[in-house]
């Protein structure tokens, strides 16, 4: 029972990796656009980002998500071998 457990733990994780790197970009879109609305709201804090920078952001943000989902697939699916490959 504890490794069906451990299974359908790692295979969400893997399928939360497979989502953050299918809609990274729509996800850092998404991002952009709170912090912007931030950032207007409160121009004493920071300044709202120039179309050229939020082009850049976005970019950034895109690359952050991806990589963050390709760790957890990697991750999620070492550690599936693991517990097939345990007793």
């Amino acid at each position: 029972m504890d490794k069906t457990w451990l299974t359908i733990k790692w295979s969400c994780w893997l399928a939360v990796g497979v989502a953050f790197l299918f809609w990274a970009k729509a996800l850092s879109l998404r991002y952009n656009a709170w912090t912007t609305s931030l950032r207007e709201r409160y121009p004493n804090i920071n300044l709202a980002p120039t179309p050229e920078w939020r082009k850049r952001n976005t970019a950034i943000m895109m690359w952050m998500f991806r990589v963050f989902g390709a760790f957890l697939l990697a991750l999620s699916a070492l550690a599936l071998l693991g517990v097939h490959a345990s007793r």
